[in-house]
């Protein structure tokens, strides 16, 4: 028998879902699905994608031609004050700073750092899938010996992990969301330029993929959908609560049948860390490798993580004793030298934090098998070329 809380959860579901298929339907009457983000898969690409854009467009010499007006608008956005002369400010993404030891206490990549005449900085750590490394924002923080002010950009409301700010506390950093400040400077910079232009549908084009992968709607529906939930408060909080565990549910379902399908086939496989983890993995043992101090991995079934959170089996070797590649296969870092992207049966990359991908998985048995055997049958690949490579 169906309980009242029941009947209210089952109730705020529908009418849920009766709002997002009413903002599907507006997005496809509009062409918004026809986005070249989209159609050139790079929608979640943290370095090409959107540093790249975001740099583009801050640039006060880009080829936008609209001088400082949109780093104008974007300081302003973030409450920055600069108190000079914007004119000859340079901005430029995966700015070195140089090796990282084994105590991680210096080096590695600012996403986006922007550079005032004065000598004063803004460094912009940008998260879309990839989590926090070991001490991450404070070796940022060394920049410019503290004359440098430091931002954490992400799509969801979150702070950096501790280990990340290693002595930092939360007066050291800002916090910038996608659906807030970057959907506001976006509208701001489109207000600006001439309409009709090119400039003008590039911004339309960022600004409807940054509302697609922030989960915003148009205002009315945004508005209806806060009141469904302020209305159902308790139920909500259920549903909220409850959300990332059903989703790493089938996360975890996936990875467990891709362990168990390769130890069907007699590969020698165990389980690494779970899907809770960023870098979820599992681990393939290859004589060759593993005598060498280094072993063939595949991550990340969180859909976070490494390579922007796309799944990829690669070598791990933190002893750098392999430096060749085959062909079509790329380096990611100094510790993962060669890595090879999984795809799906559709030949796109493998994400699971992909919504329709998850979606699949639990709902098509079928697919969720071709899948298990796909991904088993691409990493069945890499073995064969990298498993007993003479390194």
């Amino acid at each position: 028998m169906t309980t009242p809380q029941e009947s209210k959860l089952k109730e705020l579901l529908f009418e849920t879902k009766s709002i997002v298929k009413t903002h599907i339907e507006n997005v496809r009457e509009r062409g918004e699905d026809f986005n070249i983000f989209s159609i050139l898969k790079m929608e979640t690409d943290e370095t090409k994608t959107h540093s790249g854009m975001i740099v583009a467009l801050l640039d006060p010499k880009g080829n936008h031609y609209q001088n400082d007006t949109f780093l104008k608008l974007f300081l302003n956005v973030i409450g920055y004050d600069p108190d000079e002369n914007l004119e000859f400010t340079k901005v430029k993404a995966e700015h070195n700073l140089g090796p990282i030891p084994k105590d991680y206490s210096e080096g590695g990549f600012i996403d986006i750092l922007i550079s005032f005449p004065s000598g004063k900085a803004i460094a912009i750590e940008n998260k879309i899938n990839a989590g926090d490394q070991p001490k991450q924002m404070y070796r940022y923080s060394l920049y410019k010996s503290g004359a440098c002010t430091l931002y954490y950009l992400t799509m969801v409301a979150k702070h950096p992990e501790q280990f990340s700010l290693h002595t930092l506390t939360d007066k050291d950093y800002d916090v910038l969301l996608y659906d807030n400040h970057i959907l506001k400077w976006l509208e701001q910079c489109i207000q600006v330029v001439k309409p009709g232009s090119i400039i003008e549908n590039a911004l339309k084009q960022y600004l409807i993929l940054i509302k697609k992968i922030t989960n915003t709607m148009d205002k009315h529906l945004e508005d209806n959908l806060k009141s469904l939930i302020l209305n159902n408060l308790e139920e909500a909080k259920y549903i909220s609560s409850h959300y990332q565990k059903a989703v790493e549910s089938i996360k975890e379902r996936f990875r467990s049948a891709v362990w168990e399908e390769l130890n069907k086939i007699n590969i020698k496989a165990h389980l690494g860390k779970d899907t809770s983890n960023n870098y979820s993995s599992i681990w393939i043992d290859s004589a060759v490798l593993n005598g060498k101090g280094a072993s063939i991995g595949i991550e990340s079934f969180s859909g976070k993580g490494h390579h922007n959170g796309r799944l990829f089996v690669g070598i791990l070797d933190r002893n750098a004793i392999y430096d060749k590649l085959a062909e079509g296969d790329v380096r990611l870092s100094n510790y993962w030298p060669v890595i090879r992207e999984i795809k799906t049966l559709e030949n796109n990359n493998l994400h699971l934090s992909s919504s329709n991908i998850l979606e699949r998985l639990n709902t098509d048995s079928g697919y969720f098998e071709d899948m298990v055997k796909e991904v088993v049958r691409q990493v069945m690949e890499f073995v064969e070329v990298y498993g007993d490579a003479n390194i």
